[in-house]
């Protein structure tokens, strides 16, 4: 009997989160959308883009020179941009259409951002700071947004845009800072696309994207019950 890719989602959802492909559990969520979505295609595309960058990279280079000339490939010589036209757009969402227009969110443009760097050599992280996701250079401990063409996000960076989401001062707590495990990265996407379906009034949609979440992470429930 043929699987479907709700079946291949579970299947990985019950991986052990280092054995899971991020970029391979974001093009699957991505399915819902485009069943007939040809996930090698994109895995070659992002292979394909390392490549070129590893090109440019003088094998000399230091770890920030590194950081630099991948910013200059993904977000001059590519073009990957934030979308602050249409925030809300669920191919923002969608990794696929992330690396066909080359427009994203934060958490997708990371995701871009992390499987290239990552390619190359760079330790790269997801961060799941409040309100806005990061990358952070695991033995840098630099931490850098990729929806601001990979700005280095100073400390005083970083207070600012808590202040922002908090509406007021809040002193920067280590675990803002974390790293996010594959799965907890795939849930958060989950959750940003179970908010967009709910603007759509699209509720099929979100129940699925619950019911993933919680296939990633059965402790959170509530994610499928409040639907």
């Amino acid at each position: 009997m043929a699987h479907t890719d709700s079946d291949v989602f579970f299947h990985l959802s019950q991986l052990e989160s280092h054995k899971i492909n991020l970029a391979e559990g974001a093009l699957l969520i991505a399915r819902d959308a485009y069943p007939d979505l040809d996930i090698g295609v994109y895995l070659r595309q992002l292979d394909q883009m390392a490549a070129e960058l590893q090109a440019e990279v003088d094998q000399e280079s230091d770890t920030n020179d590194q950081i630099r000339h991948l910013n200059r490939y993904l977000f001059d010589k590519q073009g990957f941009v934030g979308n602050r036209d249409d925030y809300y757009d669920p191919r923002n969402s969608y990794l696929n259409d992330v690396l066909e227009r080359k427009v994203g969110i934060p958490i997708t443009l990371s995701i871009v951002y992390m499987e290239v760097g990552n390619r190359i050599g760079l330790p790269l992280v997801g961060v799941g700071f409040p309100g806005h996701f990061i990358v952070k250079h695991k033995t840098l401990e630099t931490f850098i947004d990729p929806f601001e063409g990979g700005r280095i996000l100073s400390d005083e960076a970083l207070s600012e845009r808590l202040a922002q989401v908090f509406r007021e001062p809040v002193p920067i707590d280590q675990q803002f800072l974390q790293a996010m495990t594959t799965k907890q990265i795939l849930a958060r996407m989950l959750r940003n696309l179970k908010q967009v379906y709910f603007r759509q009034e699209k509720y099929e949609e979100a129940i699925r994207a619950g019911e993933k979440i919680i296939w990633l992470e059965p402790q959170a429930a509530q994610d499928y019950r409040g639907l």
